[in-house]
């Protein structure tokens, strides 16, 4: 039984990972649990410190900064999208 709760914990913190919906209790958890499933420290921040990153902070922040890039990279499109079209319907009009 603790198993199978091992396991679902792991799949859900994973996926709120995947989905970028994890805060930093969610990655510590996350540590705990690989610990307890026989991984060092050491050698989960060995993946942490490759990417660039020296603790589950400075990934947490970074995927936030993302996120936001992204989302504002989005607003931009759209509203460049919203001036084009603007532009057009204009001319449809001042044409008729």
């Amino acid at each position: 039984m603790l198993v199978n709760n091992t396991y679902n914990e792991l799949e859900l913190l994973t996926q709120k990972i995947e989905t970028n919906t994890a805060d930093l209790k969610d990655y510590q958890r996350y540590e705990i649990l690989l610990q307890n499933g026989g991984l060092s420290k050491e050698y989960i921040y060995s993946y942490l410190n490759r990417a660039g990153f020296n603790d589950w902070n400075e990934l947490l922040n970074a995927r936030k900064e993302k996120e936001r890039a992204k989302d504002n990279n989005a607003k931009l499109i759209g509203g460049i999208i919203g001036l084009g079209l603007g532009i057009l319907i204009a001319k449809l009009f001042s044409e008729e």
